[in-house]
């Protein structure tokens, strides 16, 4: 009996090849390898950019803290062989110094990306047209009939409504300028026909790196297909593919795993042939009830192409390579859940934002799996101040993601917040207000000069910040283990957060840096973030970020300033100021909205909004608009009322509705005796007082005013300004208009 051939040896089994005979022509076909090897190009491209086009841009001292310059390492046992090698060392520019230091990364970052574009490229030949093709419109496939029961789904999944659909395509745009092909001029059935089979192409490789979901974005824009339809296929696409898996456990994706004695996943450096594997063509059920292979109701490939297209993770029992890719059974051999991650937190949890009931996901295998989705997000909280605070700022995220939010030391968080926020509503605020206007958070930085009355507040919420700072540094290198060890799956992975979830995200970039874990996370965005923002420190982040990386800051945030006082601030800090000198980093300036740092969580939506996030929920972003007007409208009427130089204008015609809480109700009965006993010499003082004034005849009048000068600032410094001071009047609600 003749032995099969040995994989990986001298021996090579045949390819199995795709025909796309019924959709593609020839000439359209070579048009879309063509298209894609650019793209990949292009894609390579950027993560060169992203080391060899960095600048050194010193921020001006009102607009942020210029990092130290990078000077020459000392030589350590190392002698120059040559005069001009060590005047040639001796003269490198910052910018060189700084490339230097991240040689490594930048070599070990383009080597990870050509495994997967290898691959890619390795598929596409695979690909065959015979008999010209069709070089029309795709052909019609017959009804694809199927007992929906048995294939666990009562119905085809519905269209999700798209929100903000035609901003996010713009913003693509944006970001993914389009490249041209002549596949634009084709009918829009085919070009979302190809977007369509390039996905199955790509997911056909057991996992959907952020890679591959780039490289299919701008694919959409090069064929002018709009990006929600891409969005709308991964979710019909992921709801088919968690139907397979629905009702198995992990314990039975391990024994099938075991029994098949399969690799964990089709190495990106490995051989994927699929007739040696012992994968048929036989498309899964769940699949065809779907309708995969097809677009707009019966355009498409038939099921054996489409199970081709799949390879293992679409044929009939594929459950352990779709299993994999949700990350029902973990890539690491022997998977760990999230509690055995957390050993070193007391308290650490993934919740599910959409998932009904919401309850705490302490592995993978307790996502429902219409709950599941292509691509996932979790949202750290920095604070908080509520019971669900680190939950509903995530709301504004739509359903076409897997959508977690990370409970993390809730203790800590709460103790924060509570010190936070006291802060904030005492009178040592209020006074410490009226410093900041004069002195910037910058210069208050360098010169180690502070308002007194913040310095006394300090005791409240520097020993609550220190601890929630190391419990969050710890957090991030926790959630750069569970990331880098695939708990998600083989899935995109974006993370956004704010204040010290912020620093989270921080710690947990810089992890997977180090341990060179790409082509996982796609997008970031860090609100109020306390870390630095030294340029390498950024460029490590970017590495590991494909997609978008967005550094949300507000030049009036002097509390976060003050906080940070004690930490590593000649660096930059990143919540303060602009990210300068990293390519494709983007910045949110949001001085005119926050000057308190608690005010971050409900900007969230906003924000979203004014990047074109390309799933958001609209709905929930207005509910949570009425509660962020109130809080800029009362911190704005607060600012103005107080007299801190802010706006004249305002400041005078607000004063009328602060005038009357000046006087407590102490001050009025110690002052209603005299008025009682003396009244006629009170009116006769007033006037001597006010003829005196515009006289100034004597020293003693003059030093006479000084005392009654000097009384009413004790008055005024003697008042704390309590619920009057927020209290709503008839006729404010006018500026919280949007």
């Amino acid at each position: 009996m003749a032995r099969p051939p040995l994989q990986g040896k001298a021996f090579p089994p045949k390819r199995l090849e795709v025909d796309l005979s019924a959709m593609l022509s020839v000439e359209q076909m070579k048009q879309l390898q063509v298209l894609m090897v650019a793209i990949m190009d292009d894609i390579q491209a950027q993560i060169r950019d992203n080391f060899d086009k960095m600048t050194i841009a010193p921020a001006k001292p009102t607009e942020g803290i210029a990092s130290p310059r990078i000077a020459s390492p000392k030589p350590v046992l190392t002698i120059p062989k040559s005069h001009d090698e060590a005047t040639a060392s001796s003269k490198k520019s910052e910018i060189e110094l700084v490339m230097a230091s991240l040689t490594e990364l930048k070599r070990d970052a383009l080597g990870h990306f050509g495994k997967w574009r290898g691959v890619v490229f390795k598929r596409l030949q695979e690909i065959v047209i015979k008999n010209g093709g069709t070089p029309g419109n795709a052909l019609r496939q017959a009804p694809r009939r199927v007992d929906l029961a048995a294939s666990g789904s009562s119905t085809r999944p519905a269209a999700v409504p798209l929100l903000n659909a035609d901003a996010s395509n713009t913003e693509h745009i944006q970001q993914y300028p389009p490249m041209y092909t002549a596949l634009r001029g084709l009918p829009k059935e085919k070009r979302a026909l190809i977007l369509h089979t390039m996905l199955l192409m790509l997911l056909g490789l057991d996992q959907y790196p952020t890679y591959s979901r780039i490289a299919l974005i701008k694919l959409a824009t090069a064929m002018e297909v709009p990006t929600y339809v891409l969005l709308r296929d991964e979710h019909r696409v992921s709801l088919a593919l968690a139907n397979i898996i629905k009702g198995i456990s992990a314990e039975e994706v391990a024994q099938k795993r075991a029994e098949e004695g399969r690799p964990k996943r089709w190495r990106i450096n490995g051989n994927h042939n699929l007739s040696a594997l012992g994968f048929s063509d036989n498309l899964a059920e769940p699949l065809i009830a779907a309708g995969i292979g097809t677009v707009f109701g019966g355009l498409g490939v038939s099921t054996s192409v489409t199970a081709t297209l799949l390879g293992g993770i679409g044929a009939a029992g594929s459950t352990v390579a779709v299993g994999t890719l949700f990350g029902l059974y973990g890539a690491r051999q022997g998977g760990k859940t999230m509690d055995a991650y957390a050993k070193d937190i007391q308290d650490f949890a993934l919740i599910p934002v959409h998932s009904s009931p919401q309850s705490e996901l302490l592995d993978p295998k307790d996502m429902p799996a219409e709950d599941r989705r292509m691509r996932v997000i979790i949202g750290i909280s920095g604070w908080t101040t509520e019971e669900n605070d680190f939950q509903y700022p995530w709301k504004a995220f739509g359903k076409l993601n897997e959508v977690y939010s990370l409970r993390w030391e809730l203790e800590a968080q709460s103790k924060f917040g509570a010190a936070l926020q006291t802060v904030m509503k005492s009178t040592a605020w209020n006074t410490a207000k009226k410093d900041t206007a004069r002195r910037n958070v910058f210069t208050s930085l360098q010169t180690a000069h502070w308002p007194e009355a913040l310095i006394k507040a300090s005791k409240v919420m520097d020993n609550p910040w220190t601890v929630a700072m190391v419990r969050a540094e710890k957090t991030g290198l926790v959630l750069a283990e569970i990331l880098t060890n695939k708990v998600q799956g083989e899935r995109a992975v974006s993370l956004v957060g704010y204040g010290l979830g912020a620093r989270v995200i921080y710690a947990c970039l810089t992890s997977m840096s180090e341990k060179r874990a790409f082509g996982i996370v796609e997008n970031v965005v860090l609100f109020g973030a306390p870390c630095p923002s030294e340029i390498r420190v950024w460029a490590a982040m970017k590495s590991v970020v494909t997609g978008r990386l967005v550094n949300v800051y507000s030049k009036n945030d002097y509390i976060l300033g003050f906080l940070y006082r004690t930490c590593a601030w000649n660096f930059g800090i990143a919540g303060l100021q602009p990210i300068q000198g990293v390519p494709r980093v983007e910045n949110v300036d949001l001085s005119d909205d926050i000057s308190n740092h608690l005010h971050y969580q409900y900007h969230i939506g906003h924000v979203l909004q004014r990047l074109r996030w390309e799933d958001s929920d609209l709905d929930e972003i207005n509910k949570g608009l009425p509660k962020r007007a109130l809080l800029m409208h009362q911190e704005r009427t607060s600012a103005y009322g107080r007299g801190n130089g802010i706006n004249p204008e305002l400041r005078g015609r607000n004063g009328a509705i602060h005038k009357e809480p000046k006087i407590s109700q102490n001050q009025k009965n110690r002052f209603s005796t005299k008025q009682a006993t003396g009244g006629e010499e009170q009116k006769n003082n007033i006037a001597a007082k006010k003829s005196n004034n515009k006289a100034k005849q004597t020293r003693n009048m003059g030093n006479h005013q000084g005392h009654a000068h000097a009384e009413q600032e004790n008055v005024k410094t003697r008042h704390k300004p309590n619920r009057m001071d927020n209290q709503q009047f008839p006729g404010s609600h006018r500026h919280e208009a949007f």
